[in-house]
């Protein structure tokens, strides 16, 4: 799921390095995959906005469907009993058929 977070320059005086750490610790504390970023002014202020999915949540699905298919088993793709020479065999063929 997508999320979004915005930071704007008036919440920390303007201070660009303010700015700065602010941004860079949510970074560094939600680790959010980032999607989408977008820099524009509000006055004199600067907003920054991103578009993100948390890592967490993201890390949670793909181990809850790693798990699922570890449990749940995998899709069989190949029958034992096939062979090339059987004749239903259900290939397509590498060239279409005339058209009569």
């Amino acid at each position: 799921m997508y999320r979004f977070k915005g930071f704007d320059s008036a919440q920390c005086g303007d201070s660009m390095s303010a700015l700065e750490a602010m941004v860079n610790a949510w970074m560094e504390g939600e680790h959010p995959r980032i999607r989408y970023m977008c820099q524009s002014m509000r006055g004199e202020h600067i907003l920054l906005s991103f578009v993100y999915e948390d890592s967490r949540e993201l890390e949670q699905r793909v181990s809850a469907q790693t798990q699922s298919s570890i449990t749940g088993g995998l899709p069989r793709f190949f029958d034992d009993e096939f062979t090339d020479d059987h004749p239903t065999s259900p290939r397509i063929p590498a060239t279409p058929p005339p058209m009569h």
